[in-house]
């Protein structure tokens, strides 16, 4: 009757939700395996068992006090992941060109950087949680700021500018949401004079990559190759799509990382923009969710960590989709739940095991 009565306290509007997701990202890993010269399903049975083992994670931490662990503990948590990425650049395996990876039992290798955007939004609201009577000082920024560039340092290193981004825009979006408009206005022109002077010190290849990327054509073939053919894709599926396995783009190969990077592509142009849509329909229900819960939560350290894990799940949405759509640069952002790949995938069943079992407790 107890464990009947614990299950009860779940918000099952976000499990279902992210079930729907993950069993909708599992549809498409099969689809892209149907159209290959010699047939394989090992991506789509490694992502099956990658979201098996996370759906179990998740259901089973959500039972665990994470108030009390993360609150009491953040700060060793912190510095373990700093020794991780540290020990990483010398003796992690390279997989697409990033030295980030580990070697799990049973041949599971595991991305560290999606352990460390766990850990870094845990530590970013331990420490705002301590500050809410001083909350607008313009300190906070810069010791927080401190707190982030460390990680991200060592993660370009590997380098994996992309995983780097979302602590940047982790960091940058909780500022966004503490402080007041007024004070936001310095901050965003300290922020136009760093880039600003960021540009001149970018080399050749780094600024043809931002201007590919705001006009494709200067490159067809080259750097502009992957946005085209992913704006294509997602043109071509129309109103109800080409149907699954049937997208010229993604089956053809034409589609580069259709697994990964460019899956809402697959999506746009096998389900169309009816498939489109449902994806984002049930982001926008997770979300909503999660204002919901934040809304009626006391406990501040727990406000500011479901404001993190949203923040992550935005920043990789919105960075994700707008590559899709060639509204943003590609950056190698996998999109939640439903990108190849069983570190994201376990890292954020593991977010969403957490908040449940705040959702729980506070309830």
């Amino acid at each position: 009757m107890k464990f009947i009565q614990q299950l009860k306290q779940f918000d099952w509007i976000i499990i279902g939700t992210v079930f729907f997701l993950t069993i909708f990202g599992l549809i498409i890993q099969y689809s892209l395996s149907l159209n290959q010269e010699v047939i394989s399903f090992s991506n789509f049975y490694k992502q099956l068992i990658f979201a098996s083992i996370g759906l179990i994670l998740m259901f089973s931490i959500s039972f665990l006090n994470w108030n009390f662990i993360l609150k009491n503990y953040a700060i060793f948590l912190y510095v373990f992941i700093l020794i991780l990425l540290i020990l990483v650049l010398f003796f992690g395996k390279t997989f697409r060109g990033t030295q980030g990876w580990i070697n799990l039992p049973f041949g599971i290798n595991f991305q560290i950087v999606e352990l460390v955007k766990i850990i870094l939004a845990v530590i970013l609201a331990k420490y705002w949680s301590g500050k809410i009577y001083n909350i607008q000082s313009f300190g906070h920024i810069i010791l927080t700021g401190i707190i982030t560039i460390i990680p991200f340092i060592l993660v370009v290193l590997q380098p994996d500018l992309g995983s780097a981004l979302i602590f940047f825009g982790l960091w940058l979006g909780m500022i966004f949401v503490i402080f007041k408009p007024k004070n936001l206005i310095l901050i965003l022109i300290i922020f136009i004079l760093i880039f600003g002077i960021g540009w001149f010190e970018l080399k050749d290849y780094q600024k043809n990559r931002i201007i590919t990327f705001i006009n494709p054509q200067v490159d067809p073939l080259g750097r502009g190759y992957q946005i085209i053919q992913s704006t294509i894709a997602v043109g071509s599926g129309q109103f109800w799509g080409r149907g699954l396995g049937l997208g010229p783009q993604s089956q053809l190969k034409f589609l580069p990382e259709a697994r990964t990077d460019f899956v809402f592509a697959v999506i746009a142009e096998e389900l169309g923009m009816i498939g489109a849509f449902l994806v984002l329909s049930f982001f926008g229900i997770l979300f909503y969710r999660l204002w919901k819960i934040i809304k009626k939560i006391r406990d501040d350290f727990n406000v500011f960590l479901i404001i993190g894990f949203a923040l992550i799940f935005f920043i990789e949405i919105f960075v994700n989709i707008g590559m899709n759509i060639g509204l943003m640069p590609i950056i190698g952002i996998s999109l939640p739940f439903l990108s190849y790949g069983g570190s994201s995938l376990l890292a954020n069943l593991l977010m969403i095991g957490i908040l449940q079992g705040i959702i729980k407790r506070n309830r």
